[in-house]
């Protein structure tokens, strides 16, 4: 349902310092509804304290907004339990990814770049009211305090009045360096952090500017550095060899303070677009990875049982008259749909821990119990492979855990040794305890295949398993540390593998 269809009134919080933007957007969102009241603001104080006074049911803000900014309005937002779940559209005439990724880290519904046009605005209105808010993340607050990249200048000029005429005119805008010579112009190239730009003077004593440009687009480390020459009206045939060999303008001598920042300016917003192209580039490769990643994890996870179930399925409808191969198809059924149903609890479980929001319970339990329910589940992968389980833990073992987690604990953990258990085929677990912590080991005869066995508890790492996820021990080792608990592991050729589980006494 939308707010259209609504007969319920919509108030709307409008935060823009431009009054013909604010009457534009207060426009198009009185179309939202039926009754809508539209709240403006020009500055984010006002908003704030106009959101203690209001019943705000949508929030439309710019970025840039003076006293306090658009994001530093929603960080409010989202952090007050009485605000926390209004849509927050933002607007912004910057397309910065880092700006968007912020807005995204701290819950903006939408991000509208400007200009727009008003049936735009509304679609994304209609949009932002429509789904679900989103929260702010835990690491949001510290990428705020994360400063944006300052552009740093290089200044290369043996005379040292010229340095100072030009680091004068660009001081305000960028972090300015300044080199007397071409070696010393190297040596801070090469270090951290590089500069994005240099303003290179071609004639200088012991290496000229050509020289200095010829090594720095030669090196692999500081080629990417944007040159700008500085020269002598009279000095074209060395303009002309500077521009071959890679740079990218020139600036004569004595400097003009508008031509200086003209010219920066405009190259430093062609070092933005690169910056940022790169920046894109790395998140469409890594999205890509997790799609790929997802796509593995759904095959194996999702889609096989289900497979499993249908199949199954058939079969039962066949053999209704024998109560025998019923139970066992119907068994076998509800084997595939508890891994099913584990496998989303799972998933949901470790998205949550992930980003530092799953609300842990935890309570006393009995290992065992835990443990024979494990076994249970898994007794489809024992008579398959006929694999001897050997269980020695102690009767009243108790450990403070939540069940659900431990349970998915123990399931990877033994699933996995039973799945990698070829040479003796037997699975021991064991139990030992200290002051703090009951340890469950778990044990199998096979090793660690060598590729894997230093980073065996990694994200998405298998070994052997075909289109397996090799989001089992990943898992286990999440989950066991939710529960104040840690994993550990040992693994050789001559005594296998043992997985050892401590968990918190209760």
């Amino acid at each position: 349902m939308t707010w259209s269809d609504n007969p319920q009134p919509l108030t709307v919080l409008i935060v823009e310092p431009h009054e013909t933007i604010r009457s534009m957007i207060a426009s198009t969102a009185k179309k939202l509804a039926p009754s809508v009241t539209v709240v403006q603001s020009s500055n984010g104080v006002d908003a704030r304290e106009k959101l203690n006074y209001n019943d705000i049911q949508l929030i439309i803000s710019e970025w840039k907004l003076p006293k306090l900014d658009g994001i530093s309005l929603l960080q409010y937002v989202r952090s007050n339990p009485r605000t926390a779940q209004i849509p927050f559209v933002m607007t912004s005439a910057t397309i910065d990814q880092g700006n968007v990724m912020q807005a995204i880290q701290c819950g903006v519904s939408e991000y509208i770049v400007k200009p727009f046009s008003s049936q735009i605005l509304l679609s994304r209105l209609q949009r932002a009211l429509s789904k679900p808010v989103r929260p702010m993340k835990a690491e949001a607050t510290e990428q705020t305090e994360q400063k944006e990249h300052i552009t740093q200048v290089l200044v290369v000029d043996d005379v040292a009045d010229n340095i100072k005429v030009i680091s004068d005119i660009l001081r305000k805008d960028y972090k300015v360096k300044a080199a007397l010579n071409g070696k010393k112009a190297l040596q801070i190239c090469a270090m951290e952090p590089q500069p994005d730009l240099v303003l290179l003077d071609i004639m200088m004593p012991d290496m000229d500017g050509i020289e200095v440009c010829k090594r720095l687009k030669a090196d692999p480390n500081t080629q990417h550095i944007t040159v700008i020459f500085l020269s002598a009206l009279e000095q074209t045939e060395h303009i002309v060899k500077g521009l071959e060999l890679g740079a990218v303008d020139y600036i004569t001598k004595p400097a003009n303070p508008s031509i200086v920042r003209s010219r920066v300016k405009a190259h430093c917003r062609a070092i933005d677009s690169n910056r940022l192209m790169r920046a894109q580039i790395d998140t469409m490769m890594e999205n890509a990875k997790l799609r790929d990643q997802f796509d593995t994890v759904n095959q194996q996870e999702v889609v096989n049982p289900i497979k499993e179930i249908q199949t199954a399925s058939n079969a039962l409808s066949t053999h209704l008259n024998d109560p025998q191969k019923a139970q066992q198809y119907l068994d076998f059924i509800q084997q595939n749909c508890q891994q099913l149903q584990s496998h989303l609890d799972n998933m949901q479980a470790l998205q949550k821990i992930e980003r530092n929001e799953y609300p842990y319970n935890p309570s006393s339990l009995s290992v065992n119990s835990i443990l024979d329910k494990v076994i249970l589940g898994l007794s489809h992968i024992i008579s398959k492979q006929q694999i001897k389980i050997a269980n020695t833990v102690p009767d009243g073992l108790q450990v403070k855990a939540e069940q659900s987690l431990l349970f998915a604990v123990f399931t990877h953990l033994l699933q996995n040794a039973l799945e990698a258990s070829s040479k003796d085929k037997a699975v021991t677990v064991s139990a030992q305890s200290d002051n703090q912590f009951h340890t469950i080991e778990i044990h199998n005869s096979d090793a660690i295949a060598q590729p894997i066995r230093q980073n065996f508890l990694d994200k998405f790492v298998s070994h052997g398993k075909g289109a397996r996820s090799g989001l089992g021990t990943y898992t286990a080792k999440l989950l066991t540390e939710q529960q104040k608990g840690y994993i550990e592991y040992r693994s050789d050729e001559q005594s296998g593998t043992s997985v050892f589980v401590s968990i918190p006494m209760a």
